[in-house]
């Protein structure tokens, strides 16, 4: 049984903005903890007020909300809530985003495919303040280790890096990145130059065509 001890109303709070993924996840909640306090948050802006408003148990988060990047709003929730464990939930596959996300400091990555039962021993995992690693996840991680000749390109780039490529390989101007992320074209065409050399890419088409092969985009 989970949370030897807890004296509180477990609370979690859901980060998604596909409402019946968020439906979906509900469901499956209350249904194995009937008495849970469940939250939904469309946006990582809606997500990050929310987090502020109550001590919460668990954070699931998509690593793809339209307003802001994974690995921006993992480090946005563990300031708000240093001591809240995060279970990234995403439609990617393990070998995309894991290694980056556990990284960054979540305590799981779950497919989105990943059936209930899994979900649900990835929360009590996280909740006896440890973190959940599924074989694909903990095969990613041992090939991580590895020398970085055998690691792929974008396994290499920084977070903001990785981040202007997904934004790149989206079809977004400089213009619009630098609105969305608040900084000057300027820096991200900075970024840009170091992606495509990072990269061994010559162009926003070869980019683009990167992100695509590698499932970097949905």
């Amino acid at each position: 049984m989970f949370g030897a001890g807890r004296t509180t109303v477990l609370s979690i709070l859901i980060g998604d903005d596909h409402p019946m993924f968020r439906r979906g996840t509900r469901n499956c909640l209350e249904e194995h903890f009937p008495a849970a306090v469940i939250g939904e948050a469309e946006t990582g802006a809606e997500m990050l007020a929310m987090a502020g408003q109550r001590n919460w148990d668990v954070f699931i988060m998509d690593v793809s909300l339209p307003d802001t990047s994974g690995t921006d709003l993992l480090r946005q929730l563990l300031h708000v809530r240093p001591d809240t464990p995060v279970l990234v939930f995403s439609v990617h596959p393990e070998a995309t985003y894991a290694v980056r996300m556990i990284r960054s400091g979540a305590c799981g990555y779950l497919n989105k495919a990943t059936g209930s039962n899994e979900l649900i021993t990835a929360i009590q995992t996280v909740l006896d303040g440890r973190k959940y690693l599924s074989p694909q996840v903990a095969e990613c991680l041992v090939k991580s280790i590895q020398s970085d000749s055998l690691a792929v390109p974008h396994e290499l780039l920084s977070n903001r890096e990785f981040q202007i490529l997904r934004l790149l390989g989206a079809g977004k101007s400089l213009k619009e990145i630098a609105g969305q992320l608040s900084v000057s074209a300027s820096a991200v065409s900075t970024y840009r130059a170091r992606v495509l050399k990072k990269l061994g890419v010559k162009s926003n088409a070869e980019l683009a065509r990167y992100a695509v092969e590698q499932c970097l985009i949905e």
